[in-house]
């Protein structure tokens, strides 16, 4: 079935404090007790004062007592909660409210089968019945539990009820029956019956996170906490509802959770989770202690137990007993352990977890729906499919399950390429532009990239290509949003195609190059390549593959060098899987191409295959460190920092000030301040005021100066252009050619200086780095015909037949506004490589669009030997 285990311990409270608060109502003609309403605003303390002091005078008084549990529970003292129920009902046994108390108790620190029994003597209700139930499933009596859920359902169709908390309690019994859109009426029927029930409010946030979607449920959080703004279990909820997005709200609000009841068994899973997925195993495992002191029968911290030895290479069998100890179905075991599979990408043992979790669970949608995605991310389609429409029959809400299903009809429509290893899937009227461009630089990645690091990846390697951005993040996330460009899961690249975003918004051949290296990485250490080293080594070799490709030293991550916020390389990972500011991803991408950069630099790029090898021989970073460059983490850290300080601090200095703070000085004020520090910004102003009043040879010395001084500067007004401009003023291409060719080694998405730059090397009479630059703006912007056909002219006047038949195939395929010309263009490469057959047919679709051309009449006679 597909739930949140962890929402079933939290409800329990919520529903009892709202039940609570209509008892204490109705109580006492009406008046509240003392300490109640403070109960109600979360003020804990003083509501167990006040309460306390009403049991002194009224020792019998059962309400407050089961108020006084309430706000022990709600804080975490479970121990004195169960000491004092007990002896309340030794004196007043028929106390139902307290009775329930107990048994909450006694489920929250694990004595499930105790706790099953005082729910059932409770007897107070709805309440009662559907914890009970829950206990039930949570150990493997599903079908127990199913008959008490179907009971209280019968119960709300022969009776009725309107008060807030039945309503919410046959909400969370619709929930376990799967009858969500029924459970959702009814968690909205319960807060318009009553506003101020918690339960209502935390039961439909739930239900919405369960849902993905997390807008709605975000509102029902907050409404919670309005009416008790120290409700741990509406942080918690807060908490999880962020959790996808991985912000620091996250972290706050699970702070906020646990500072209110640091005994809160959910919230220290959550909290394990989180450092497992950081790969913060110490922490990890504090978390998991802690957690497994209050409740030792967790069987979710027992997974986590579970999942955190397995991610460290260690047997986690005796833990994953554990976690099926109260529960021999418990599948969220696997599911787990899937998650962890999936997220350090091996996604072949995800798969296999996923399949074992169904098999425990087969009820378990959302296992079914990870089985589904491994199969998927596997390459293999039809299974994939299979499984994630068996989810989504069993869950119809599960918004992951349509999204990918949905993309999967939309993929039908993709066209496969096959060149050597790899399968190239892109759409049908983007396949002939971009195949046989991603299949050339796919196959001298492979050639490059399998001799440097002596290892050939298992094939085929497929290759997917989106049209659409949010189709992409649905085939990498399961849902849309995701920001990142491309995602590897060993044999299978997925990532936008360059129509997915605007023309120059960024560069997919380099992002392409990016993941083939991932697949190199990934495979070559049994995908256990801790995340920093290999986007690291994807950096690395994306900057070696084409000028510009990479990125550079740009002013953020300068100023976080200045401001001392790189990683060490111990945390160098949370970088990328909880990043704390909103640069801090950027940073650890930039920082772990340096880390790659000083490995190779100090002890050549043998010591980076020893790191890889001692990876895949299961070795951790500390280790790895120690035997392939004999230093300590502390030692590394020193030594990479000093490395990269010979490189930051003179850029700098050479930066100096913000280019928006110098644009209105006049050229004196420049000049006078030139005079005391020479920068960047600086000097590209004196550059841009000499020019503007014709002083050429002056300006040009000044945009020197300014590339000297930070060369990674490419945006707007940048030093290369303006330096393009005054040589190709006076005549000098060549110089104007250079300047270009410089900046696009800074600037890979900057295709108006591809152009330019084809423009003159053709002047210059270089066609073949005239087509180079053209070549490199396709990676940029494929889809303009007229720069293929130019492309295609160029190959031809090379000789290179086979090139320009390509190049003049895409622009035909772009349909051109001149469709003879295209047509003609390809029939001339036909008949330049001897096909002459093709020839005549292109020529003679040239002439059906065009009967009068003469060219194309020219080359039939000439084809037919007429």
């Amino acid at each position: 079935m597909k739930s949140n285990p962890t929402f079933l311990a939290l409800a329990f409270a919520a529903a009892l404090a709202c039940a609570f608060a209509h008892a204490g109502r109705a109580q006492s003609n009406g008046d509240a007790l003392p300490g109640e309403a403070e109960l109600k605003r979360g003020e804990y303390a003083r509501a167990i004062e006040l309460l306390g002091a009403r049991l002194k005078t009224s020792p019998s008084d059962a309400t407050a007592q089961r108020l006084l549990l309430r706000a022990q529970l709600e804080t975490g003292r479970y121990a004195e909660a169960e000491t004092s129920a007990r002896a309340f009902l030794g004196a007043h046994p028929e106390a139902g409210g307290v009775r329930h108390e107990l048994a909450e108790a006694l489920a929250a620190t694990g004595r499930y089968r105790e706790a099953i029994g005082e729910f059932e003597r409770a007897a107070t209700g709805p309440a009662s019945d559907v914890r009970r139930a829950e206990l039930l499933e949570a150990t493997g009596q599903e079908s127990r539990a199913r008959e008490i859920y179907s009971s209280l359902v019968r119960f709300y169709q022969e009776s009725g009820p309107t008060d807030a908390p039945t309503l919410a309690a046959v909400a969370r019994a619709l929930v376990r029956l799967e009858r969500f859109q029924d459970a959702r009426n009814l968690y909205a029927d319960a807060v318009e019956s009553d506003p101020e029930c918690v339960e209502a409010q935390l039961g439909g946030g739930d239900l919405f996170t369960e849902k993905y979607n997390y807008a709605e449920a975000a509102v029902f959080f907050e409404d919670a906490l309005k009416v008790n703004p120290n409700s741990a279990r509406a942080h918690l909820g807060v908490a999880l509802n962020k959790r996808i997005e991985g912000d620091e709200q996250v972290l706050s609000a699970l702070a906020r959770a646990l500072a209110v009841n640091p005994n809160m068994v959910e919230a220290r899973a959550l909290a394990a989770a989180l450092e497992l997925e950081s790969g913060e195993f110490e922490d990890a495992n504090v978390e998991i202690e802690k957690g497994l002191k209050v409740n030792p029968n967790s069987a979710e911290l027992h997974a986590l137990r579970a999942s955190m030895l397995y991610l460290q290479d260690r047997d986690y069998s005796a833990a994953a007993a554990q976690a099926l100890q109260s529960n021999p179905r418990y599948g969220r075991l696997y599911e787990t352990l899937a998650h962890y599979a999936t997220i350090t990408r091996r996604v072949e043992q995800a798969a296999d977890f996923s399949r074992r979790a169904v098999e425990l669970s087969p009820r378990l949608w959302s296992a079914h729906l990870s089985l589904g995605m491994a199969l998927l991310r596997l390459g293999r389609m039809e299974e994939g499919r299979a499984e994630v429409e068996k989810s989504f029959e069993g869950d119809p809400f599960n918004a992951w399950a349509k999204n990918t299903l949905d993309l999967l009809d939309t993929m039908r429509d993709f066209r496969e390429t096959r060149r050597g290893p790899f399968v190239i899937k892109a759409a049908a009227n983007e396949t002939e532009v971009l195949a046989p461009l991603a299949a050339d630089l796919l196959e001298e990645a492979a050639a490059k990239l399998t001799a440097k690091y002596k290892f050939t990846p298992k094939g085929p390697v497929y290759v997917e290509l989106f049209p659409n951005h949010e189709d992409f993040a649905v085939r990498a996330l399961g849902l849309p949003g995701l920001g990142a460009l491309g995602v590897c899961f060993g044999q299978v690249v997925a990532q936008d195609s360059p129509s997915a975003r605007a023309a120059g918004e960024f560069n997919w051949g380099g992002t392409l190059w990016h993941e083939y290296t991932h697949v190199i990485t990934l495979q070559m250490t049994d995908y256990r390549i801790p995340r920093w080293f290999s986007e690291g080594l994807s950096v690395y070799e994306e900057r070696r593959a084409r000028p510009g490709w990479g990125g550079g030293w740009n002013p953020p991550v300068l100023r976080a060098y200045a401001a001392g916020r790189w990683f060490k390389i111990a945390n160098l990972d949370a970088g990328f899987v909880r990043p704390r500011q909103p640069d801090d991803l950027q940073l650890a991408y930039f920082q772990a191409s340096q880390v790659v950069e000083f490995v190779n630099d100090r002890y050549g790029f043998d010591a980076v295959l020893r790191m890889l090898a001692l990876y895949r021989d299961k070795a951790r970073t500390p280790e790895v460190l120690r035997q392939a460059l004999k230093l300590s983490e502390d030692e590394f850290d020193r030594a990479f920092l000093e490395y990269v300080g010979t490189k930051a601090r003179p850029l700098l200095a050479g930066l100096g000030e913000p280019l928006g703070g110098v644009s209105q000085l006049s050229k004196n004020d420049v000049l006078s301040m030139l005079s005391a520090r020479d920068t960047y910004a600086l000097r590209l102003r004196a550059g841009q005021l000499l020019r503007e009043e014709g002083d050429l040879e002056g300006a040009a010395g000044h945009f020197r100066r300014a590339a000297e001084l930070y060369p990674f500067y490419a945006g707007e007004g940048n030093a290369y252009e303006a330096l393009a401009d005054i040589y190709e003023k006076r005549g000098d291409t060549a110089a104007a050619a250079e300047a270009l060719e410089t900046l696009l080694k800074y600037d890979e998405t900057n295709l108006k200086a591809t152009v330019r730059l084809a423009d003159l090397r053709f002047k210059q009479g270089d066609a073949a780095r005239a087509v180079g630059a053209l070549r490199l703006g396709f990676y940029v912007a494929p889809f303009e015909p007229t720069t293929h056909a130019r492309a295609g002219e160029l190959y031809m006047g090379a000789k290179d037949a086979a090139a320009a038949l390509t190049e003049f195939q895409s622009a035909l395929a772009l349909r051109p506004p001149n469709e003879a010309e295209a047509h003609y263009n390809v029939a001339r490469a036909f008949h330049a490589l001897g096909k002459t057959a093709d020839a005549k047919r292109s020529v003679l679709r040239a002439l059906e669009a065009a009967p009068s051309y003469e060219k194309a009449q020219e080359l039939l006679l000439t084809i037919t030997g007429q």
